[in-house]
């Protein structure tokens, strides 16, 4: 599902990837701790705790990634993103129930997987929610310095613009219409 024919990168994707899977292992945890009186649940006591989790935390990314999740243009749109992200998070959750079902060793309990992914829920739009006023502070800003000021840099300029990508700053436009070396001017 990719947006408009391209696919960005950049560092405010990678944060977002890198808090988002935080917040996903950390929901399966707390929710396993949590429901069981803080004793720690059936969980904490198997020995392929790591595995479980790692599995939560890889499909749920991927479908977050195919839902266009770490698009950072969608985090201003509140309630498509919403959508999205339950969207998201019910295509992982019916994928983890044939995971499961397939190796019943690696479930986490109904309980567990149920409250998991309202938490995730929770956490992921919250932070997601104020993610774009940490954009505006320029830390995951990509500096660009367009070569060229004609009809192609303008439009480069325009499309920045006019989409709103706060993870790129235009920070000037080199002229390439200075002669060579050698070359009479």
């Amino acid at each position: 599902m990719a947006m408009h024919g391209y696919s960005h990168r950049s560092a405010m994707n990678l944060f977002s990837a890198f808090i988002d899977g935080i917040f996903i292992a950390g929901s399966v945890a707390a929710c396993d701790f949590l429901l069981w009186g803080g004793e720690g649940g059936p969980l904490f006591i198997t020995e392929n705790l790591h595995y479980k989790v790692m599995a939560i935390v890889f499909v749920t990314q991927i479908t977050f990634y195919y839902f266009d999740l770490y698009e950072v243009r969608n985090f201003r749109h509140r309630i498509k993103m919403g959508l999205q992200l339950l969207e998201a998070l019910l295509f992982s959750l019916i994928c983890l129930s044939i995971l499961y079902y397939f190796f019943p060793f690696m479930g986490i309990g109904r309980k567990i997987f149920l409250f998991t992914f309202g938490m995730i829920f929770l956490l992921t739009f919250s932070w997601r929610f104020f993610a774009p006023r940490m954009m505006k502070n320029g830390l995951f800003k990509e500096r660009i310095l367009i070569v060229g000021t004609g009809g192609w840099a303008q439009k480069i300029a325009r499309e920045i613009l006019e989409n709103r990508q706060d993870s790129f700053e235009i920070v000037g436009f080199v002229s390439d219409k200075h002669g060579k070396a050698g070359e009479n001017a």
